[in-house]
């Protein structure tokens, strides 16, 4: 049976596109180093890439919360030992001027450099990390002290998401580090009894500031962990987006060998197949009736 000209014309223009096209795919994943550009090219690898990509943006907000997170956290450990060097220097004072030598006069000046390290604490309730206030609870806008009326200090604090489903506070209210430790109640205390000349008063507040000091230790060690926390959870972070990535390259990228390799060969192959159509239609009447 013979088979009609047209027909092999038809098979070797299919058998050239064909080539061209695998050829014309090869040449893209080598200039783009893609192997997956369009979801066409494996729908199954191209579901899983861009599930992996939101999951990598999703990591990227985590490690930008964890970083703000150390950040106030830092600044809220700076605060602390701050704060704990103006109780020491009240009790330096306390103990001083608790005892016979101390007058008046001596006790006076001293309630001055008290109302100087209340005033010190002061600035501290009312640090701010750009435009926040940080130890004002969820009223950030506003410096907890001095409060309004006699009201109570801020409480309160606003989490951060560090991972699905896990949050941190990253610092404490004014309410707690300057009123439940006591340490503005205690240098107020020792202010008075300096202005009111009553030793015993100086003395007594001189047990509250240790007491104090005490209080604010237990939010040391309690930051401090937080920190150790921050830390873990921004190696996770760094560890599973290494992972994330390497997976995304395997699914997505090229192996030049391999692409290289199936260019060559389409090249060959189209090669063969222009050779072998070029002898198609040259042929004349005189070899088709042989």
């Amino acid at each position: 049976m013979r088979i009609p000209t047209i027909n092999l014309q038809r098979t070797s223009l299919e058998g050239i596109q064909s080539n061209l096209r695998a050829m014309d795919s090869a040449m893209r994943q080598l200039t783009s180093g893609n192997r997956v550009e369009v979801p066409s090219d494996d729908p199954a690898a191209s579901r899983s890439i861009i599930r992996t990509n939101s999951v990598l943006e999703e990591n990227k907000q985590y490690s930008r919360n964890i970083s703000r997170a150390r950040s106030l956290n830092t600044l809220q450990e700076s605060v602390l030992d701050q704060v704990d060097e103006l109780l020491v220097r009240g009790r330096e004072i306390a103990i001083g001027q608790a005892g016979s030598t101390a007058t008046e006069q001596t006790r006076l000046a001293a309630a001055s450099e008290v109302r100087g390290l209340i005033e010190s604490m002061t600035d501290l309730a009312n640090t701010r990390l750009g435009n926040r206030y940080i130890f004002a609870g969820l009223e950030s806008g506003r410096p907890p002290l001095p409060t309004e009326d006699g009201a109570p200090l801020p409480t309160g604090s606003t989490p951060i998401e560090i991972g699905p489903g896990r949050t941190v506070a990253p610092t404490e209210s004014a309410s707690r580090i300057f009123g439940d430790t006591g340490a503005l109640a205690a240098l107020e205390e020792l202010a008075l009894a300096l202005e009111t000349n009553n030793a015993s008063a100086i003395q007594q507040s001189s047990y509250e500031l240790r007491e104090s000091q005490s209080q604010l230790q237990v939010l040391v060690a309690e930051t401090g962990n937080l920190t150790n926390r921050l830390e873990a959870a921004g190696s996770r972070l760094e560890m599973l987006e290494a992972n994330l990535m390497q997976y995304r390259s395997d699914l997505r990228d090229v192996n030049f060998e391999e692409v290289i390799s199936e260019l060559a060969a389409r090249e060959t192959a189209y090669q063969a197949a222009l050779l072998a159509t070029s002898r198609i239609l040259s042929q004349n009447l005189t070899d088709f009736l042989r």
